[in-house]
């Protein structure tokens, strides 16, 4: 009788000894291979595992070797740590995973593994580090603190004398009494972070402050002050809300400074006669226009479209100003100055100028200046002005002040080109204006400006090609 192999073996889960039964439950190595009909060899190796496992087979270690098995428990424990990452600002924190700082792991996440130390990921691949691990030494989650129910030591803070500063108020006795409030570090909307959020908020808590040191009339005055400035906001519609915000928060940081500059200056020393004493209504019209020149000289911005801002001062510009209004909006800029740095106005010195007669004397200077200017190129000179004065719609009378002051001195040059050309003395104007703004701007001859509208063009009685050809021109006579 010959002896007959059965050559195909089978892992144990396929084995008929371990029919029906879950892998926990299973008999024989989890990776071994056994014939169908043998049954003895899964019960000797999984009896060999159980010995193993058994305390009763161990030898006394050597010192080397149980100093590695405790460096791999604390590896182990280390691993269990709860880890948290840090966001970058451009992310919106709910990634799934820490980010990326090389192909690899963006390719294939799985080979972002902790490093040796615990301190960072680290790409499995190619070695570059990632994001840092924090582990929190009181809690565990990475979430908000007052999410987080999983305390395990109380939160560090510094031990006070709540009676080492006095407290003024009761208010101030019961914060001394509490302690400071502690307030979680990673916020729920990590979108806030940054320091324009952070310091938009200290700035409004320091209002809040401000306000609450104002006595009841001065509360009320401001109250008072900013319904009648939202009453103004009629006559300026369709605003948005963060062209109104933005008034209502200058008008507030105004008042503020302006409550406490009266109450530490003599009336009779003051200088700013154009705001003190006048009514709510004054101040409120004040506010409005101070804060729309802020926003056409360009001392502050707000995010609004550039047509908007336009016709917002084009509609304030109907309307009818209180006389003595200029100088009511030099002296409460003077107060946002103050305001935005966060200072305060000093009281006035006994025998400082006040604000109304420095405007006398620079209005007096600006017309000796303007007759001065107004003889330069004589009939020549003053032609061409009217007309780029009237084209101060292209590009605001800012351009318009820059091409006078830059043609001074030189019509004498572009005098016999602009008088030999046809074009109409509008088409003339904006050729010399068009030199002036790319002088100013440092782009060349030939490049294609925005300012050549075709619509606007037409409406000078010229075409591109022709005022192209005429600013040409002009370059070579200022050489």
């Amino acid at each position: 009788m010959e002896l007959v192999v059965d050559a195909k073996l089978v892992r144990r889960q396929h084995h008929p000894l371990n029919a029906g039964l879950r892998p926990s439950e299973m008999t024989g190595l989890e990776n071994g291979r056994y014939s169908p009909s043998d049954r003895i060899s899964p019960i000797l190796d999984s009896m060999h595992m159980c010995f193993l496992k058994t305390e009763a087979h161990r030898a006394p270690l050597s010192e080397e070797a149980a100093r590695k098995l405790e460096l791999d428990a604390e590896e182990e424990q280390k691993t269990q740590h709860p880890m948290t990452f840090t966001v970058s600002a451009e992310s919106d924190g709910a990634s799934e995973g820490p980010r990326a700082n090389c192909v690899c792991v963006s390719k294939n996440p799985s080979l972002l593994v902790p490093s040796v130390d615990g301190d960072s990921m680290v790409c499995a691949l190619c070695g570059t580090c990632g994001e840092k691990i924090t582990v929190s030494q009181h809690r565990e989650k990475a979430c908000a603190a007052e999410e987080d129910k999983t305390q395990h030591a109380d939160v560090p803070k510094d031990e006070a004398d709540r009676f080492a500063k006095p407290a003024h108020s009761l208010k101030a006795a019961r914060q001394n009494k509490s302690g400071p409030i502690t307030r979680s570090v990673i916020k729920k909307n990590r979108k806030t972070l940054g320091f324009a959020p952070e310091r938009v908020e200290r700035l409004a808590t320091k209002a809040q402050d401000a306000r609450n040191d104002l006595n009841a009339k001065a509360q009320s005055q401001e109250l008072q002050l900013l319904v009648r400035l939202e009453k103004l906001f009629a006559n300026l519609e369709p605003m948005s809300d963060s062209m109104k915000r933005y008034m209502r928060v200058e008008t507030y940081c105004f008042f503020h400074t302006f409550v406490k500059h009266s109450a530490a200056c003599k009336e009779a020393c003051c200088r700013f006669t154009g705001l003190r004493g006048r009514n709510l209504q004054y101040l409120a019209t004040t506010c409005v226009a101070a804060t729309l020149e802020q926003l056409e000289d360009g001392s502050c911005s707000v995010d609004v479209e550039k047509e908007q801002l336009d016709a917002i001062f084009e509609r304030h510009r109907e309307l009818d100003a209180p006389p003595a209004l200029r100088t009511g909006v030099r002296e409460l800029r003077l107060f946002l100055e103050k305001a935005n740095a966060e200072e305060d106005m000093p009281p006035c010195d006994q025998d400082a100028p006040t604000v109304e007669s420095e405007l006398a004397v620079e209005d007096e200077k600006n017309r000796n200046a303007f007759e001065e200017a107004e003889k330069e190129g004589g009939a020549f000179g003053r032609q061409m002005r009217t007309f780029l004065r009237k084209l101060h719609f292209v590009d605001g009378n800012g351009l318009v002040a820059h091409t006078i002051e830059f043609y001074v001195g030189k019509y004498e040059r572009i005098q016999e080109v602009v008088e030999a050309s046809a074009l109409s003395w509008p088409a003339k104007a904006f050729a010399a204006m068009e030199v002036a703004a790319r002088a100013k701007e440092g782009s060349g001859r030939k490049s294609r400006s925005p300012r050549m509208r075709p619509s606007l063009l037409a409406s000078l009685g010229a075409t591109e090609d022709k005022v192209v050809e005429f600013v040409e021109k002009l370059y070579v006579a200022l050489g």
